[in-house]
């Protein structure tokens, strides 16, 4: 069910770059019903991508039914407003290539506006991009979750400065200096860095692939000796949708450790962390999907990215990791980054992700938003044995059952005490342990 929104705005301040050190400023406030949605300005660790030392030659191409819609001229399920800024024309249409991509794989009711600039940046820096502001209170997610604009947009449905808002979701600047490859071919030669691959990566962090796990440093940008060297994550109180899925092989909760601690820097450094997402690590074979922690933390590369070792490249689930090889093309994001997205919240472009044994055209579940009662019918018919759970943002099982598809379909019922928020329905066959995540909304 779609709410009204009331909104009031004030004035912006202006956006500044300093080579990879992005200020992301935005200030308006928006009423909605008895909860208020800000959108506030949080710093964070821009990620900082570079090119490995090495050239590796791969290519994972644009999925097929994207590139036929691509160049059929078809829209997609999103749409992205970009004003470009020091663009030649072959940096611009493989921009163009990276923004069409992601339209066809996200939905939302609410234009997605990217301010992209194209300049001289610091030695061996690509680019780097993020979120032009963060949305909180978003109805049925915690109050100290703050979400990238363009995510939190399309979770209220509305524009954060109402039906006529031209204010950006994403900041985006890249190198002009670069040794880019702007071919949309998914081939580039040994010596250069794929630009279309560059751009896929940054606006999946402007998008919402980020977490606030930091370093605190002195006003030189080196860690901070007084007090000793510690790990931080609450940013003004605040964490992402990333900060809330990521644990320890424990596993414990980042989220559970002291804030700030030395403990905390631990954690980042470990090598030892995971995204425990109901439907990344469905797409993930079962596994969650391991992140970057390396020994040393890395501002712009430690923890806001899958990891390197684990997702190397050529690995069709390499494109948020931290690093590109000249010679690598990485045209498609992936099921465990698209899993993730949806975690989050986002909508995928033709329904959620599922395995290959239990697909969307082989089960439908309605409805959905629910209130008091979900209904999972297969198509097929069958009389098997499932275990359903239901299970919250924060991971913890509201309900877990073991039924039997009667007559092909299985009713869930006595939900009305659920809040009204958004949850994960785990559908796992129990003779041969096949299994899909769904995310459904109690309205």
């Amino acid at each position: 069910m779609k709410k009204n929104y009331k909104f009031k705005f004030f004035n912006k301040k202006r956006i500044t770059v300093f080579g990879l050190s992005l200020l992301f400023v935005l200030s308006s406030f928006i009423q909605a019903q008895n909860s208020e949605i800000e959108v506030i300005d949080l710093d964070w660790d821009v990620c900082r991508y570079y090119p490995s030392p090495n050239s590796h030659k791969s290519s994972i191409k644009v999925p097929n039914y994207i590139r036929q819609k691509v160049i059929n001229g078809g829209g997609g399920c999103s749409t992205f407003i970009v004003n470009y800024n020091g663009f030649t024309p072959q940096a611009q249409a493989a921009f163009q290539q990276a923004v069409d991509i992601w339209s066809n794989l996200l939905e939302s009711p609410v234009p997605i506006r990217v301010f992209a600039n194209f300049g001289p940046l610091g030695d061996g820096v690509l680019g780097g991009a993020g979120p032009d502001g963060f949305i909180i209170n978003v109805p049925g997610f915690p109050t100290n979750m703050a979400f990238a604009s363009a995510l939190g947009e399309q979770l209220i449905g509305e524009d954060s400065d109402g039906p006529s808002g031209t204010s950006n979701d994403i900041v985006a600047t890249f190198s002009s200096t670069a040794n880019f490859y702007f071919g949309l071919d998914a081939n580039p030669p040994g010596g250069q860095v794929d630009f279309v691959s560059v751009v896929l990566h940054e606006l999946g962090h402007g998008l919402g692939i980020l977490g606030f796990g930091r370093v605190p440093t002195d006003v030189d940008g080196n860690p901070d000796p007084d007090p000793p060297v510690v790990g931080a994550l609450r940013n003004s109180g605040f964490i992402t949708p990333w900060d809330q899925f990521i644990e320890n092989g424990t596993p414990a909760p980042i989220t559970s450790f002291t804030d700030p601690s030395a403990a905390l820097l631990s954690e980042f450094t470990g090598n030892n962390l995971f995204c425990n997402g109901p439907i990344a690590t469905s797409q993930n074979g079962g596994v969650k999907p391991s992140t970057y922690a390396p020994s040393t933390f890395n501002g712009g590369s430690s923890y806001s990215h899958w990891d390197e070792s684990t997702y190397f490249a050529g690995h069709p689930n390499s494109l948020m990791t931290p690093f590109i090889a000249p010679g690598e093309a990485i045209h498609n994001p992936g099921l465990v980054t698209l899993g993730f997205m949806e975690d989050m919240g986002w909508s995928i472009c033709g329904g959620s992700l599922s395995t290959e044994e239990l697909t969307l055209e082989s089960i439908e579940i309605s409805p959905n938003p629910f209130s008091s009662s979900l209904t999972i019918k297969f198509i097929n018919g069958n009389n098997d044995d499932y275990n359903i759970s239901i299970i919250d943002i924060k991971g913890r099982v509201i309900l877990n059952e073991i039924k039997n598809s009667m007559d092909g379909s299985i009713v869930i019922s006595n939900l009305d005490q659920l809040e009204n928020a958004i949850y994960f329905l785990e559908i796992t066959n129990k003779n041969n342990g096949a299994s899909i995540t769904k995310r459904v909304i109690k309205d």
